[in-house]
Parts: C-alpha cells; sequence; structure tokens
C-alpha cells in the first residue's frame, strides 16, 4: 500500500478515544431514537393484527358453536321421530303377532 502520512501515538490515540467517548452519546442518540420508533411503530402493527386475527378466530369460533347447535337440535329432532316410529313399529308387530297367534289357535280348533 504504502506508507502511512502520519503516525499516531499512544498520546494522540487516548485524545481520540477520550473525545469519542465524550460524544458517542449524543451521535449515537439520534440513530437510537430513530431505530426504537421504527420498533415501536412495527410491534404496534404486530399487536393490531394479532387483535385483528383474534377476533377473526372469535367469530369463527361462535359461528361453529351456533353451527353445532343447530346439528345437535337436529340430531335431537329425529331422534324424536326415530322414537315415535319404533314404538308404533314394535306396537303394529306386537298386534300382527297377537292377531297371527289368535288366527292359528282359531284354525287349529276347526
Amino acid at each position: 500500500m504504502g506508507d502511512p502520512a502520519m503516525t499516531i501515538g499512544p498520546e494522540e490515540l487516548q485524545k481520540i478515544g477520550d473525545y469519542v467517548r465524550l460524544h458517542l452519546a449524543e451521535w449515537m442518540g439520534n440513530v437510537r431514537s430513530e431505530r426504537d420508533t421504527g420498533l415501536m411503530e412495527r410491534s404496534i402493527r404486530i399487536e393490531e393484527e394479532l387483535k385483528a386475527q383474534r377476533q377473526i378466530m372469535e367469530t369463527r369460533f361462535e359461528a361453529m358453536d351456533r353451527r353445532f347447535e343447530s346439528m345437535d337440535a337436529r340430531f335431537e329432532a329425529i331422534q324424536k321421530q326415530m322414537d315415535v316410529r319404533f314404538t308404533s313399529m314394535q306396537w303394529m308387530m306386537g298386534l300382527g303377532f297377537t292377531l297371527t297367534a289368535a288366527l292359528m289357535g282359531v284354525f287349529n280348533f276347526f
């Protein structure tokens, strides 16, 4: 490369280090505040999005609950219909067997 234009000794390095330490907070304050502002804005957007997602999920869960309740009501109605059907079928079968047995008894005597 080449020879350095000037050489810096330990005293000059100490002065430069002290100067940088003294002013570093001032220089970095603006950068840090801009970065913090950006991060805060991002976190606020994320929180808002999470809130929106939570609301969407709650509405979907409520819709699912309504669907399950309507399905339960339909199953209960079908169960009642089946109970009535089976009860009437049992009565008809009982009457049929009784009538058949009675007819067999009557025909046995003649």
